[in-house]
């Protein structure tokens, strides 16, 4: 199955295509939450708050009691809010920053970076492979960074001018930050 974006205004499902409207910011009917077995929009039954567990990377190698707050969280929901991973909060803006002037920009140039149709990396909406698929309506830009001789540099954007590096140095961080938490795993595992 195919995806073409056009600036008619309905969806069209014909020999395997799906053509969609692009002519505004506001999803078409297809991709507004419905009432599912897989529950509704009705949020509440939740908590008012849910706690986060906060776990100190750099504290994971000399701290048993950090270790087990990370295996509790990972055992319990399965994520964990990070603290001393080494970023300094104005390198995320920084991240940040890339990412809405990459995506702040003109659409003729994002779409130097689309995706090949049966693709994954690059910029645009996910692949559908299957007509009975979910459609989840979102604009992304997916690149391979690891291994870095496998980086689709035709699909990593010129504009903003640091984009590449800056992502670059955000995936070296992120590559480090993996690995203590790997190591810690593999240190403490019973």
């Amino acid at each position: 199955m195919w995806l073409i974006f056009s600036g008619t205004d309905d969806v069209v499902v014909r020999d395997h295509t799906i053509i969609f409207p692009f002519n505004g910011d506001e999803p078409p009917p297809e991709f507004h939450v419905k009432e599912s077995s897989l529950g509704g929009t009705d949020s509440s039954h939740l908590p008012s708050s849910v706690s986060i567990p906060i776990i100190d990377l750099s504290l994971l190698l000399s701290s048993k009691n950090e270790v087990q707050k990370l295996r509790l969280a990972l055992e319990s929901g399965g994520c964990f809010q990070a603290i001393g991973h080494g970023m300094s909060s104005s390198f995320i803006e920084e991240v940040r920053g890339v990412a809405k002037q990459f995506f702040g920009l003109p659409r003729e140039e994002k779409l130097k970076y689309s995706r090949a149709a049966n693709g994954a990396e690059g910029y645009g909406h996910d692949q559908v492979v299957s007509e009975k698929q979910v459609l989840h309506w979102n604009i992304r830009l997916f690149l391979k960074v690891f291994p870095e001789k496998q980086r689709k540099l035709n699909l990593w954007p010129e504009n903003p001018d640091n984009f590449r590096e800056v992502l670059s140095e955000y995936y070296t961080k992120l590559k480090q930050m993996m690995d203590l938490l790997f190591k810690a795993m593999e240190n403490h595992s019973t």
